[in-house]
């Protein structure tokens, strides 16, 4: 008896709760873009100003700009990262700010979108 209770709780354990299914679908960031100027503000610091611009028909949020300042050889020197604060409204534009450490031998910078999400009616 106690040998087909032990296996009776050992399927029961198995078979778990029916899971459900989940289902991914990437987002283009391709609808949204970055304007942006620089500025060195004393001995080693450099901050950035921007805009990142939605073009689509969503609100975007939880966007994430990296940064990235390059030499004349095109390796990275100084990189951050900001956080756009709030939404960026369908068709419309969200500033950012970054202040990053700067050795002082960037000649241009790789400004790109690093993440964010597209919200949905009802969130």
């Amino acid at each position: 008896m106690i040998p087909r209770l032990v296996l009776t709780m050992i399927l029961i354990l198995l078979s778990g709760a029916p899971s459900a299914a989940q289902t991914y679908t990437p987002q283009s960031s391709s609808r949204l873009t970055v304007s942006y100027t620089t500025e060195r503000v004393g001995m080693g610091r450099l901050m950035i100003y921007g805009d990142v611009r939605n073009g689509s028909p969503s609100a975007c949020e939880r966007v994430v700009v990296s940064v990235e300042g390059l030499d004349e050889n095109g390796r990275v020197v100084s990189r951050g990262r900001a956080y756009v604060f709030g939404t960026v409204p369908a068709r419309g534009s969200a500033p950012f700010e970054l202040r990053i450490s700067s050795p002082g031998t960037e000649r241009k910078y790789r400004v790109e979108i690093e993440s964010f999400q597209f919200s949905t009616p009802g969130n």
